[in-house]
């Protein structure tokens, strides 16, 4: 049994290594069990909803109140501190697979988040240069 097991976790790992994503099945004491894994990271679609059932504590990023200390953030993460934007536009480009812009209404006034590759890489507010 414990053969078995060391089968499937060695499987999932090589697909995990080679960028696929996976499902495996092992069977103990007539009980199923399932793993599922990905390497792709969850991003924000069109709605402003993230694409995987995360929990994210927007308590995490209570601290980072500079644009500058939220560089780095993923889409999900800013979803998860914000809300959900007003729009959200996806495409691609020559310098990144995946570029998002987010759009938030903040007592300041608008703000456009940049992400490139589901990394936050920019904030521009409305009247800011």
């Amino acid at each position: 049994m414990k053969a078995t097991l060391r089968t499937a976790t060695l499987t999932a790992t090589a697909l995990l290594l080679a960028g696929c994503a996976a499902e495996v099945t092992a069977f103990r004491n007539d009980k199923t069990v399932t793993a599922r894994a990905a390497t792709t990271e969850a991003v924000v679609d069109e709605s402003g909803r993230c694409t995987a059932d995360l929990s994210i504590d927007p308590a995490l990023f209570r601290s980072r109140t500079t644009d500058d200390s939220l560089v780095g953030m993923t889409e999900c993460e800013l979803v998860a501190a914000k809300g959900a934007p007003l729009s959200v536009q996806s495409g691609s480009s020559p310098r990144a697979k995946r570029e998002t812009t987010m759009l938030y209404m903040e007592p300041s006034g608008k703000a456009i988040y940049l992400f490139a590759d589901n990394r936050l890489v920019r904030v521009v507010r409305a009247g800011a240069q």
